[in-house]
This record gives C-alpha cells, structure tokens and sequence, in this order.
C-alpha cells in the first residue's frame, strides 16, 4: 500500500509540474493556435452574367478549366428580336428627320411671308395716315400755286388749240380738182377737234383740282381717308396676329426634334443591349463552371459563368494584442505544407470579425476574453500553388509596426 501510494504521488507531481512548465513556456494547444495561424487558400472567383439582357444561348464559347483574357466572348444570345426593334427605331428616325426637314422649310417660308406681308402693311399704314394729315391739314401754298401755273398750261394749250380749229373751219378752197387735198383737209380737222376736246378735259381737271385746294377737303373726303387709315391699320394687326400661327408651328418642330433625341435615345438603348447580348470575360482568369447550355434559355442578372482569377487569398483571424502587427498593404511571411520555400503574403485589410470569431473562455454571460479581427492576405499565384492548400503564418516571425 506505502509502495502504491508513494508511486501515485510520484505521477501525480510529474504530470502537474509537466503541466505547469508546458503552460509557462507557452506550449499548450490555445498558445500555438495564437501563434501559429492556418487557413485554406482560396481562390478569388467571379460570377458572369448578362446585363439587363436575356433570351437563347446560339453559341456556348467557353469551356471549363479553359483559359480566358479579359474580353473574351463566352457566350452569345440570339439577337433577332433587337434586330428587328433596331431597324425600326432607325426607320422612325429616318422618318423624323423627313418631318423636322419639311417643318423648318414651312417655318422658314411662314417667317418670310410674315415678314413681307408686315412690311407692306407697315407701308401701307404710313401712306393712309400721310393721305389723311394731307386731307385735314388742306393743301399747302406751294402746291397752290404749282396747281394755279397748271391750270394756267392747260388753258393756254387748250386755247391754242381752239385758234387753230377755228382757222381749220375758216379756211376757203376748192376741191373740185384736188380731192387729195379735201381729204387731208378733213383728217386735220378730226385731229384738231379731238385734240381740242382732250385739252379742254384736262383744263377742266387741273381746274378742279386747284378748286379741291382753294376749298379744302370735304367732309366725305375725310371720312374716305379715315377709312383708308383704319383698313390699313386692321390689315398691320391680322399680319401680326398671324405671328401666333409662327409661334404654334416653332413649338411643332420643337416637338419633332425632342421625340427624334428620345427615339435616338431608343436607338443607343438597343445597341447596348445587342452588344450586351455577347457575353465577355471581364477579368483574366480560368473557366471554372459553366451552369447553362447552348440552346438554353437565360435570364438577366442569373450566374451563368464561373470565373477563377489569378488572385489567391486566406483569412486568418487574429486577437487585439496581434492586430497591431498587421496593417493594410503591407507584408507577412507565409508557408505552405506543399512548397519548401517561404512566400510573402500582401495585407489586403483587416477589419473586426463575425461574432462567431471570439474567444469565449472565463467571462461571465458569455463574453469574448479578447476581441477578434479577421485579417485577409493575398499572395501571388505560381504553378505549384493550388486552391485548398494549407497557408500557415508565424506571428511572431511578423515585425510590429
């Protein structure tokens, strides 16, 4: 029983003193978890899919585990119906134009017409009022006596012509033997009558006329020129009304050219939907999965392409006495299991990590010893190194900053 005893006692301190001296250098399981951070590398993957667009796959270029640049068709939809809806919209632009051509050749004829048609009423206006002041104001004393010195010309001329009418009847001759000389007889004297009569009418005239200025305008004179003034001016104010006419067909072709911007709007909006129905690579990268197949109808928006790209990542999660070592572009080394040589990882960002990440020890309702923070490195892709692979970092072979 002593020998028992003793040998239990024995193992019993063995063990706690193991016990203590592994806690105090620091190599129980929760120390090197701290020290020592794992994850699985990953690959950065991008899901492809038609923009806005839908319709049949017609031709399926890509093929798993091939090889993309960026720009590359992948796929491409049918594009009969966008044919058909582009031709339209050309033909109803083509057609607009037509119409904004005949409105601004109809505008610019009304503009012309108006002008012209106001300018003769305007002309029109100033003689009717120059015609009435002319009445009301009576004729002036220079225009008298111009008329007086006319009146006076035609009486002079109308009195010679009397004379010579007069010795025409007066003269004695015979024409027993000379009828030649009857027959110019009686030509000169119709000439010298009717020549009589016309000065004797224009006599009359100029007379009159100097009578119309000596005794001033009568009063249906002037009501003739009010008239003429008040018709001259109704005829200025309809050219002018007609200015509205201008101003509703100007709005027409304003009409015109805002629904020829919206159906050339239309027009862009279906080239870049004919040009979405190709579907290209947007990054460089590897052909993962493809989900559809030619022939297969595909909506907008819907994954339709996977896409590896040549970024590897890991997370890996650090508490806050570590965090301080990391910070954003920098560095820290990194091992694989698979690769003997050591790479170097670039520090994309760190940030505070999901709930799920703390450590949960001895704090009362469950709360974290320490707050966790979820650091992501990047590393660059060579031959041997493969998504899934084990990415192992020392922090304390990691310099704090």
């Amino acid at each position: 029983m002593k020998r028992n005893l003793i040998l239990l006692l024995v193992l019993g301190a063995a063990l706690g003193g193991g016990g203590y001296l592994l806690a105090a250098e620091g190599k129980d399981a929760v120390s090197l978890a701290a020290k020592h951070k794992g994850s699985l590398l990953t690959a950065e993957q991008v899901n492809v899919s038609f923009q806005g667009v839908g319709g049949k796959i017609i031709d399926l270029a890509a093929k798993e585990e091939m090889k993309v640049s960026k720009g590359d068709v992948l796929m491409t939809l049918d594009p009969t119906d966008i044919d058909l809806q582009l031709q339209k919209a050309q033909a109803d632009i083509e057609v607009t134009a037509i119409k904004v051509k005949q409105s601004e050749d109809a505008l610019n004829v009304a503009q012309d017409k108006r002008g012209n048609a106001l300018k003769q009423a305007q002309i029109g206006v100033e003689q009717a009022r120059t015609s009435q002041e002319q009445v009301l104001e009576g004729a002036r004393s220079e225009d008298i006596e111009r008329q007086k010195l006319a009146v006076a010309a035609a009486t002079e001329a109308h009195t010679h012509a009397l004379k010579l009418y007069n010795q025409l009847l007066n003269i004695e001759d015979t024409y027993d033997n000379n009828p030649y000389a009857y027959k110019d007889h009686r030509d000169a004297l119709e000439n010298a009558r009717s020549q009589l009569s016309t000065l004797e009418n224009a006599r009359d005239q100029q007379q009159q006329a100097l009578n119309k200025m000596l005794n001033g305008a009568s009063q249906q004179d002037k009501q003739q020129a009010s008239l003429l003034t008040d018709k001259a001016n109704a005829i200025l104010e309809q050219n002018m009304l007609t200015g509205q006419d201008i101003t509703n067909q100007r709005i027409g072709l304003d009409a015109l050219i805002k629904q020829q911007e919206q159906q050339n709007i239309l027009l862009q909006s279906l080239q870049v939907q004919k040009e979405r129905m190709v579907l290209k690579a947007p990054v460089d990268g590897k052909v993962a999965r493809i989900i559809p197949k030619a022939g297969e109808n595909v909506g907008s928006g819907t994954p339709l392409i996977v896409l590896e790209t040549g970024k590897l990542y890991f997370d890996m999660y650090v508490d806050e006495r570590q965090v301080t070592k990391l910070q954003p572009e920098g560095t820290v080394p990194v091992r694989f299991a698979a690769l003997p040589d050591q790479l170097t990882g670039r520090i994309q960002f760190v940030t505070a990590a999901p709930q799920f990440a703390g450590l949960r020890m001895s704090r009362e309702k469950g709360t974290a010893d320490l707050t966790m923070f979820q650091a992501r490195i990047e590393v660059d892709r060579i031959d041997k190194l493969l998504p899934g692979m084990t990415a192992e970092v020392h922090i304390d072979e990691i310099s704090a900053r």
